[in-house]
């Protein structure tokens, strides 16, 4: 199956969404980069482990949130090009 190229209404949100996606990839390496050190000294606060595991939770669903933007945007024009092609 041959798709046809997107009209640029399409070309624009795919491109939109290619940006949002990077960001939020950026930002979701940027959250799993943090180091532990960061939250303050392990032994001094009893939450440092909650906040370990919250920054590599948060980067895990920024970066399944860039994942979701692509699939949505792509489900949305083929369901467009499905849409032109029966009317």
């Amino acid at each position: 199956m041959i798709l046809p190229p997107p009209d640029e209404s399409s070309e624009r949100t795919i491109r939109r969404s290619r940006v949002l996606s990077y960001a939020l990839v950026a930002v979701a390496a940027v959250v799993l980069s943090l180091r532990p050190e960061l939250f303050g000294d392990p032994q001094a606060q009893p939450w440092h482990a909650l906040l370990h595991v919250w920054r590599i939770v948060v980067g895990l669903l920024l970066g399944v949130a860039a994942l979701a933007v692509q699939v949505v945007v792509g489900v949305q024009w083929r369901r467009g090009l499905r849409q032109s092609a029966d009317g």
